[in-house]
């Protein structure tokens, strides 16, 4: 069975508590064989920018791309509707 390498970039806001159930899912199918799943997880959105590493928006650009599939959540709010676009959260792999 191939082992699929995905991405989860939970975001800010409600994304971690969805990416936290997508986390679920993906320990059934691998728990119980159905599919082999091994994930890494980074730093887009509203979080980014308070952290360094794995955060930094070219590597994970470059971690998505080297990816089977890229999980993304949500991003963004009220909070940065008057930031220009490139500094705003959802801007951070979407380039």
């Amino acid at each position: 069975m191939a082992t699929h390498n995905i991405l989860l970039l939970p975001g800010d806001g409600i994304g971690p508590e969805v990416m936290a159930e997508v986390e679920k899912l993906i320990a059934f199918f691998n728990g119980k064989g159905l599919a082999r799943f091994e994930t890494e997880t980074g730093l887009v959105g509203g979080l980014r920018p308070c952290h360094r590493g794995f955060g930094d928006g070219d590597l994970v650009r470059v971690i998505a791309g080297a990816a089977d599939a890229v999980l993304f959540g949500a991003v963004g709010g009220p909070k940065w509707d008057g930031v220009p676009y490139d500094l705003r959260p959802e801007a951070g792999l979407l380039r």
